[in-house]
């Protein structure tokens, strides 16, 4: 199955939903749209993958997240929104690589939720 992503904003927090199936290159075009095209300014970000699965080696997420860090130019929160029980323990595992002096990283299943952290 293909993969298919929007970006949008909410309330000052940038959303990126993502449909499908993302290999590690899309989740780095990704990174490489958000950057250009917004800066990263969004101090806030909401990754919500409910319509999506993936199954990242524990090297691909390593790998993932050290691209992100490179862009980590402002403190900042990013929120991963995920359904099932294997993206969930993936996303556990990124957010133990992706924690920084910069950035918090924590995964939610909740909507509500995770935008509660983002703002808080």
């Amino acid at each position: 199955m293909g993969m298919t992503y929007e970006l949008t904003e909410v309330q000052d927090i940038l959303v990126v939903s993502i449909k499908g199936n993302p290999g590690v290159d899309d989740i780095k075009h990704i990174l490489d749209r958000i950057r250009n095209e917004s800066g990263y300014s969004h101090s806030a970000r909401l990754w919500d993958f409910q319509e999506s699965s993936f199954n990242f080696s524990q090297n691909e997420v390593l790998d993932i997240a050290s691209y992100a860090s490179t862009g980590d130019i402002r403190p900042a929160k990013v929120a991963m929104l995920v359904k099932e029980d294997l993206s969930f323990g993936v996303s556990r595992v990124y957010e133990v690589f992706r924690n920084t002096d910069l950035t918090e990283t924590n995964v939610f299943r909740d909507k509500t939720e995770a935008l509660a952290w983002l703002r808080a």
